[in-house]
């Protein structure tokens, strides 16, 4: 029985992404990915990254990995046919959470340090807008119909709502202490 992906996570440390039977996990501390067969739990290869990679978020079709490498500005575009790098995306400062809305058109990625949503095309791999959400955003997720997404702000303490048909924050919710990671049912 092959497992199902599951979805994107933004946790502290390593993150984790898996496709049909290969498992993708971030290693923050060594700027790479481990690629784990999931048939025999043996790592196949890793794939070097940017500095510091924290979230990984893969296309609903499973072609296509991107990684947030905090150390380095940058998201790794990683083809998961040939497990290579196809393109690091340079954009916004210490990029952390992100998500792939479920028509795999648009990457929202968390710019922790600017307190900002960069929104990134997944056919031109080129950052088309830039959203301000609140105080160090962190975990991002996404409805599964595509209409809204969620950013969770460390800093501020909040959850932004994001319209993905505008890119604009429609409402901030109070959210407790220090939130910093969300999953979307």
């Amino acid at each position: 029985m092959t497992p199902e992906r599951s979805p994107p996570c933004a946790a502290q440390g390593q993150s984790v992404a898996e496709i049909a039977d290969r498992l993708h996990l971030a290693q923050g501390g060594s700027s790479s990915v481990s690629l784990i067969d999931t048939s025999t739990n043996t790592v196949i290869t890793p794939v070097t990254l940017g500095t510091n990679p924290r979230a990984i978020a893969v296309t609903p079709d499973g072609t296509r990995a991107y990684v947030t490498n905090s150390g380095s500005g940058t998201v790794s575009v990683i083809d998961t046919a040939t497990n290579t790098v196809l393109t690091a995306i340079t954009f916004g400062t210490t990029p952390r959470g992100l998500a792939i809305t479920p028509d795999g058109s648009r990457l929202y990625v968390a710019n922790n340090s600017s307190g900002t949503v960069s929104v990134i095309s997944t056919a031109t791999n080129a950052v088309t807008g830039t959203i301000t959400v609140g105080t160090t955003p962190y975990g991002v997720g996404i409805t599964p119909d595509g209409t809204r997404a969620y950013v969770a702000n460390q800093g501020s303490n909040s959850v932004s709502v994001i319209d993905t048909s505008t890119n604009s924050v429609l409402t901030s919710v109070t959210a407790g202490t220090s939130p910093f990671a969300l999953a979307v049912a």
